[in-house]
Formats: C-alpha cells, sequence, structure tokens
C-alpha cells in the first residue's frame, strides 16, 4: 500500500462488527493499481452510535465516501438527504457519497451484485421463477434487482419465504407496488416449481448441517445461488452439486459490484479496470480451495 500521507482520500465501511468485512483488502488493492491516492478503512461503529457518527464523520474534508455494513444498512436510509430508487424500495443502503453542494446521498448495489453474478456464472433469472429464502435486507435488495433486471426484462415471478410471520409479504409487496414483475410471499420454503432458489438467510453460516430448503424437490434444471461469504461451499451448495444442480457461493456479488461502487464515487479509471478484468480481485475473495474451481466456472454475460 502507498503511503498515506494529508492529502489521502479516505473512504470508510462501518460496521459491528468488521473484523471479517472483505472489501478494503479489494477497494486498496484497485487504489494502488490505478495510482489513487486513496485507500478505504473498517470502522466498528455500535448501532445506537450511527446516527451521530455518520453525520460527523463526513465533517472531515477529506472522507469522500462510505460503504455501508450491516447492521447499519437500513439506519442510514433516513440519515440522508437522497437516495436512489432501489434504496427506497429495499430500505436499505450500502454506499454514501458527499455530493458537491455538501448533501449526502445513498443507494444500494446488493442487487447489482447478485444480478452480475448470474450473468457471470450463466444462471438464467430472466423470465424464470425465483425462489429467494428470507425476506430481510439483503434479500429485498436482490428481489428489487431481479425483478428490475439489470436493464433488461427481471424475473417472471419472484417469491419470498420468510418463517417471520408477515415480513415476506411486507417485502414482496414493496416490491410489487414498484416493478412489473409478479412478486408474492411463498407458503413454505419448498423449492419445487423455481427455476432458482437464493438463499438471503443465515442457514449455514456457522457450519451447521442444516439446509434452508429440501434440495431434492428442486428441478433437475434448477439453480442455486447461496449470498453466504462464510462456510463455504455450505451444506446447501453441497447438497445441489451433489444432485448435478449448479451451485454457487456468494463471493462473485462482491466482485460484480465494485465497479458500481467506483462509478458512483466518480473513479471512472477505477470502475474501467474491474470493467476489463476482476480476476486480481477474485484471488483477493475467494478461497484458496475455490481458486482452481472459479477458475474454470462458465462466462455467461459478463465476462
Amino acid at each position: 500500500m502507498a503511503s498515506i500521507t494529508g492529502k489521502t482520500d479516505l473512504y470508510l465501511i462501518p460496521g459491528d462488527p468488521v473484523t471479517n468485512v472483505r472489501l478494503p483488502r479489494m477497494f486498496n488493492a484497485v487504489f494502488e493499481r490505478c495510482g489513487i491516492d486513496a485507500v478505504m478503512v473498517p470502522v466498528q461503529v455500535r448501532a445506537r452510535d450511527f446516527a451521530v457518527w455518520l453525520k460527523a464523520s463526513f465533517l472531515g474534508h477529506n472522507v469522500r465516501g462510505m460503504l455501508i455494513a450491516p447492521p447499519h444498512k437500513p439506519l442510514a436510509v433516513d440519515l440522508l438527504d437522497g437516495c436512489g430508487l432501489f434504496a427506497r424500495v429495499a430500505g436499505s443502503v450500502n454506499i454514501v457519497r458527499r455530493t458537491k453542494s455538501g448533501e449526502l446521498e445513498g443507494d444500494l448495489f446488493d442487487g447489482e451484485g447478485i444480478v452480475g453474478a448470474l450473468d457471470w456464472f450463466g444462471i438464467p433469472f430472466r423470465g424464470q421463477r425465483v425462489l429467494i429464502l428470507g425476506a430481510g435486507v439483503s434479500a429485498a435488495a436482490i428481489g428489487v434487482s431481479l425483478a428490475e433486471g439489470g436493464g433488461d426484462d427481471g424475473a417472471r415471478h419472484i417469491a419470498f419465504y420468510d418463517p417471520a410471520a408477515g415480513k415476506a409479504a411486507g417485502t414482496a409487496a414493496r416490491i410489487d407496488a414498484a416493478f412489473d414483475a409478479e412478486v408474492v410471499a411463498a407458503p413454505s420454503a419448498d423449492p419445487s416449481g423455481y427455476d432458482l432458489v437464493i438463499n438471503a438467510t443465515q442457514v449455514g453460516l456457522h457450519g451447521e448441517e442444516a439446509l434452508p430448503c429440501d434440495v431434492t424437490r428442486m428441478a433437475p434444471h434448477a439453480a442455486v445461488f447461496d449470498i453466504l461469504l462464510r462456510g463455504q461451499p455450505t451444506p446447501l451448495v453441497r447438497a445441489a452439486r451433489a444432485r448435478g444442480l449448479q451451485a454457487q457461493p456468494g463471493f462473485e456479488m462482491l466482485i460484480q459490484q465494485m465497479a458500481h461502487y467506483f462509478d458512483y464515487f466518480d473513479l471512472p479509471q477505477a470502475a474501467a479496470l474491474v470493467r476489463e478484468d476482476a480476476g486480481f480481485l477474485r484471488q483477493i475473495i475467494y478461497p484458496a480451495e475455490l481458486q482452481a474451481e472459479i477458475a474454470q466456472a462458465p462466462r455467461g454475460r459478463q465476462g
């Protein structure tokens, strides 16, 4: 990493905890390759302090922007002067910048991450039936982008399942009102009849062998995407692959968000570098045991 001076731009990533955040390594690798005098630093901030901390941090003139880590993504929405459509519908923000007029605005690129990842792996979702397991912040962001389709036609039918009463129905209603796709709450986690199943729950995060759905009921052509970053390959991914289904972990979501982040921060050189070749970022983010596998992964619409 280049020397940090008084001219270095600062990007922050607040969360609680922040011990496992991966984006600083990725951002700093891009900054170094592009010769950009900037650094990203994780900051542990408690939820009760987040509102004050967010406003105060931007008083630093060399603080150019933030990425927001859990559990602060939904908290940031009401603290900003404005935010994008996806952030408003999903009720969550994962990036914040200061405008030239001094206002704070944010947006949400979690969904673009999964659209890009599905395209990169060649997993179809446009015009398909998709089951999203979970209805929290990440699930809502995914649903928004699958409904919008990344600029193309989106998924034909999106169903959310969450065991918490009313949670899936509320998330589905917000997205259904904003987009043309049919978005509903599923009565159960039964994956039969769906073309794609996305796990946006914490099941499998801590190494437990439980599955968020019964993969034996999935259609032979169906695919699985598990957004978890720890514990991969999770029991869900392993079980789906054992049936011969395509099943992928969530690492590629981070890769596919990177160019969007740099565009938002008005760093076109960095965005162009990542779009041209993100292989060095995959070497950073993917575990060593998955490096050979990802090198042979099928490519879809994006390289």
